[in-house]
This record gives C-alpha cells, structure tokens and sequence, in this order.
C-alpha cells in the first residue's frame, strides 16, 4: 500500500540489494538484508548524491536510490497521515457510524465529522462483532441505497473474536463490492474499505 522502490543499503561491509517499503507507520527492509525501522524512531534524515540517510536509535542507515532520493527524503520526513486522513473524514466529510466504536482511536478520528444517515454521508463505518452482524450487512447496504465508500471495521489477529479482514472480503465480494483500501485501527481492530460496484 505504501511507497516501495530497491536500493542499495550501504553499510560498513560493503552494498546490499534491499528493496524498501515505507508503511505509515515503519519502512520496512527486505532482500539481502532486512529490518524494520518504526517512523518514530528516525530523524535527521538528508539527501546527497542520490543517497538517503538518516539516523534511529543511535545508528545512521544509508541508501543509494539514484533519482528517486529526494522524493524518498521527503516521504521520510512528511508525518504520517492521521487516521482521520486515511479514513476520509478530516476535511468536513461527512460520516455515517453503524455499530458501537471498539476503539478510542476510532472515535477521535471521527470526533469532527457531522453524522449523516447512511444514504446522506460522504463516508460510511460500519463495525460488525460477529458473523450475523457480517452477513446481514449487504442486506443493510442495499436497504439503506449506499453508493458511496464503505469502511468495514473488522477483527484482526488472532486475539479477535470478530470476523476478520478475510471473512470480511469474502461476504462482500460476494455482494459485488470491491476491497480498496485497509487501515490499522488499534489493538484487535482493522478496517477495510469498500466500494460499491459500478453499474
């Protein structure tokens, strides 16, 4: 989902052939070396000769990029998207909410925006916390005449007693809806994004 490009990691014993990944909330190393580096955990990060470096935890990572290494500086150095963001609803969006929000993330992020009914909101959350909630929910879509995005709100892991993300997928694809987008919520919870069919 997020920015990906190879690279060559320079270190002390010489080139690797990695290929990064940045998340919004890490940059993931993979190929002849691999780490995980938290977005928290970096700074200092600058650009020369087609060269990223930055610094975490007391250790500087560099990576040869060529042409790419400003936009990847920049990427590294742009905050993180707030969940409101990546829901849709922090520029005056409007929202429906079907269900109880399992998490204080989830509420925050929803704080600002103006409830709607469903078939009124730029963007609509549904949580589902078991599988009649689950399967009962393209009837309610189509009850309520919803043509817009939909964000699924769902289990995640193991620990979750709520249907999870591929439950999820396989009730709604079904009913003709098209998975576009997923989104970390907090704890055992995740979202998916949804969007109807085209005619």
């Amino acid at each position: 989902m997020g920015r990906q490009a190879k690279a060559i990691w320079i270190g002390e014993h010489g080139g690797a052939a990695v290929t990064l990944h940045l998340e919004s909330a890490e940059l993931q190393i993979s190929g002849e070396r691999r780490a995980r580096v938290a977005r928290s955990a970096w700074s200092q990060v600058e650009v020369a000769d087609g060269v990223v470096s930055f610094v975490a935890e007391g250790r500087t990572y560099r990576f040869r990029l060529g042409a790419a290494a400003r936009a990847w500086a920049d990427a590294l150095m742009k905050p993180p998207p707030s969940l409101a963001e990546k829901l849709g609803v922090a520029h005056d969006e409007t929202v429906a909410v079907r269900g109880e929000l399992p998490r204080p993330e989830l509420e925050e992020a929803l704080a600002d925006a103006a409830r709607l009914p469903p078939w009124e909101a730029d963007v609509v959350v549904v949580v589902v916390r078991g599988d009649a909630e689950l399967a009962a929910l393209p009837v309610w879509l189509g009850e309520c005449g919803i043509a817009t995005q939909v964000w699924v709100v769902h289990g995640k892991g193991r620990e979750s007693a709520a249907p999870g993300d591929n439950a999820v997928r396989d009730v709604m694809r079904s009913a003709g809806w098209r998975d576009t987008k997923v989104s970390a919520i907090g704890g055992a919870w995740s979202a998916t994004r949804y969007s109807p069919a085209k005619a």
